[in-house]
């Protein structure tokens, strides 16, 4: 049986990122409608072509104004606000700007536009054109959360049990996450359960459990969730173990790129548990991808493999490359690997 130097679980995994200006995928309705349009298009020109040409005139397209914008988000219009931090952020009519979107988006947000608190604080939190303020975004996420964005209060949850802008006080962030996780934010539920995993002290509402909430979250397509309900089944912390169970959600997880649900399966498949056989060729495929995510365990695993020529050539010049980038990631045992001659 293969050797893999380390364990590879990941638990317990946090994101509280807040996706920010989407858009939504093209699908099979949308792309009928254009064929349609397409044909009838098409069957246009050929009648034009039985028909007297005509003179056409083209209407230029509306540009919206912009003072009237300004002055309705000044009014505590929230839509208003919002439309005007769209044109801050994208250029175009406005010269893109993100400080100034982001002051729009608070205005919407003081007005009681939810989703604009939300967006206001990721993009504070993140420091996405503009200098991180995580203190900034915890008041913005607070008004968010009271206005009942759920994402808002998970992410305020978040900066609470890691003391990022706020005082660290896991009894609020756990308040902030069962707010989040019963107004339908999948990553409250996740984040709950793993707080209260790491806590056994903290209380949960009647009837709910670790595992309930993350195979709720889980269920909900929140991959994070997903990954570590499969540490769950593999371990056999709150149900019985279950390897098999543990890969298919791995394989899920990974599928969504969560890196350590990668990591996790390279493990399980390296090791031929929870699979019909050991595939290291597999194994190596995905310990690469959680290597090139820069996580220090998957470059250790396949240095492992490297070294043994297991699912790839034998090549212990590479193997100690592997090593030394696992070592300068934080793992101390792939530190003396890399020494070795």
């Amino acid at each position: 049986m293969l050797a893999v130097s380390r364990t590879g679980i990941a638990f317990p995994l946090r994101n509280d990122a807040t996706p920010m200006f989407v858009t939504k995928p093209c699908t099979a309705r949308t792309v009928a409608l254009l064929a349609i349009g397409c044909l009838l298009a098409f069957a246009d020109t050929l009648e034009a072509q039985r028909r007297p040409a005509r003179r056409t005139t083209t209407k230029a397209k509306a540009t919206p104004d912009t003072a009237v914008l300004l002055a309705a988000c000044g009014n505590g219009r929230a839509a208003a606000c919002r439309t005007m931090s769209w044109m801050r952020m994208s250029g175009g009519v406005l010269v893109a700007d993100t400080a100034a979107a982001i002051v729009l988006l608070e205005k919407g947000c003081r007005a009681g536009d939810a989703r604009a608190c939300g967006q206001t604080g990721w993009l504070l939190r993140q420091g996405k054109g503009v200098p991180a303020d995580p203190a900034r975004a915890a008041t913005v996420y607070d008004v968010g959360c009271l206005a009942g964005d759920a994402k808002s209060c998970t992410s305020l949850g978040y900066l609470r049990e890691t003391g990022s802008g706020v005082s660290i006080d896991v009894a609020q962030a756990t308040t902030f996450y069962e707010r989040g996780c019963k107004a339908g934010d999948p990553r409250g539920c996740s984040n709950l359960a793993t707080v209260r995993d790491a806590a056994p002290e903290v209380m949960l509402s009647a009837g709910a459990s670790s595992v309930s909430l993350l195979r709720a979250a889980c269920t909900k397509n929140d991959a994070i969730a997903c990954t570590n309900l499969g540490v769950f089944h593999e371990s056999g912390r709150g149900v019985r173990a279950n390897p098999a169970r543990a890969v298919a959600l791995y394989t899920r997880a990974c599928q969504d790129h969560v890196l350590e649900a990668c990591l996790n399966l390279g493990k399980m498949t390296a090791l031929g548990v929870g699979v019909r056989a050991a595939d290291p060729v597999r194994a190596a495929r995905l310990f690469t991808q959680s290597c090139e995510g820069n996580i220090a365990v998957g470059c250790a695993n396949l240095a492992v493999l490297q070294a043994r020529g297991a699912g790839m050539p034998r090549d212990s010049a590479r193997a100690k490359v592997l090593y030394a980038k696992a070592c300068a990631l934080g793992d101390t045992i792939a530190c003396r690997r890399a020494q070795r001659p």
